[in-house]
């Protein structure tokens, strides 16, 4: 069992490391060209839209090795969601109107999946599927987002998709919930194959394209696994922990501190500590090292004893909470940034 998944795993990966630079040399004769600026964390003019190459290696690989009908609404799904970050690093979309796409997007899986019926709790299953299933929707937006806000340092997303996608399909697979998880597992070998060229120093970023397809397919992976009761939302909250954790915490920051949560900002963990003087490469192995040394471990913890998954993953959070405020608290406002 999984030869198919893991197909198209390594499918994924090759096609998008053999993509990558074809797209970045027509990202680079389009100008389509992240300068940098103040609020960004980069000192060297780079193509942005590289995750056109991860929605490439996606849709070929599910097309070559599993090209099941179920697949067609899940595609949709992620291409829809890539052709609105596309437009957004061409034409700078409106909020309202990509917020409006998100919805839609969410909204839908609804339809193509189902609602979520409800959340367990030490073995007691909360119910309330209309309450639990707008939850969903408005958790799969915020996934998009805090993906989106999250993409500010070479190779985070990238790293954090592979993860998020590869641990999440493996199980929605596992557990019979076949075509989300192969969709998963495609995501996580774009990723990886991304990360080939996105790694410090990048030679090119996702972009919107790349990073709002990217939360949307990790959200959609959270939402089938809650719906069909495959994974629990406890599993899924800590597989994403990292991120959920520094960007819900930032949100909230500025919420309280001024109110201006929508303007743009570096107050993410990763942005203060790259701005204190950590360079790129030892942001990403310190989050990379987190997955692996604390997320891991009490991922399985969870996996083996699933009448405590919802403790686990609230100590997670209170863990990688108290981490957050530590970095908030020793980085200095206006440090160089050494790239």
């Amino acid at each position: 069992m999984g030869s198919a998944a893991w197909w198209v795993f390594w499918s994924a990966a090759l096609l998008t490391v053999l993509t990558t630079p074809l797209i970045r040399r027509w990202l680079v004769f389009r100008q389509v060209i992240d300068w940098p600026e103040a609020r960004r964390s980069h000192a060297q003019p780079t193509p942005r839209g590289g995750g056109l190459a991860i929605w490439i290696g996606v849709l070929i690989a599910l097309l070559l090795v599993a090209p099941e009908p179920a697949l067609l609404p899940l595609v949709a799904f992620t291409s829809i969601l890539a052709l609105l970050g596309w437009l957004d690093d061409r034409h700078d979309v409106p909020v309202a109107m990509r917020l409006a796409v998100m919805l839609m997007c969410a909204a839908g899986l609804v339809w193509i999946v189902g609602p979520i019926p409800g959340v367990s709790i030490m073995q007691r299953e909360l119910g309330g599927v209309w309450i639990w299933s707008v939850l969903g929707v408005i958790g799969v937006v915020w996934m998009i987002n805090l993906h989106n806000f999250m993409d500010g340092a070479d190779g985070l997303a990238a790293m954090q998709g592979a993860w998020s996608g590869g641990i999440l399909g493996w199980l929605l697979y596992r557990s019979g919930a076949v075509e989300p998880g192969l969709l998963g597992m495609a995501l996580a070998g774009a990723c990886a194959g991304f990360l080939v060229w996105n790694r410090p120093p990048a030679r090119l970023f996702m972009g919107d394209v790349g990073s709002i397809m990217l939360g949307g397919t990790v959200g959609l992976l959270a939402f089938v696994g809650a719906a069909t009761g495959a994974v629990s939302i406890w599993i899924s909250l800590i597989v994403c922990a990292l991120f959920v954790v520094d960007a819900t915490a930032t949100l909230l920051l500025r919420v309280v501190r001024d109110g201006q949560w929508y303007t743009a900002h570096r107050e993410h963990a990763y942005q203060r500590l790259i701005r204190s003087g950590w360079s790129h490469t030892r942001v990403l192995l310190l989050y990379a090292g987190l997955n692996l040394a604390l997320v891991g471990p009490l991922l399985l913890l969870a996996l083996g004893r699933p009448d405590w998954d919802w403790a686990i993953a609230l100590l997670l959070i209170a863990l990688l909470g108290f981490a957050w405020t530590v970095v908030q608290k020793r980085t200095l406002e206006g440090a160089p940034n050494s790239g």
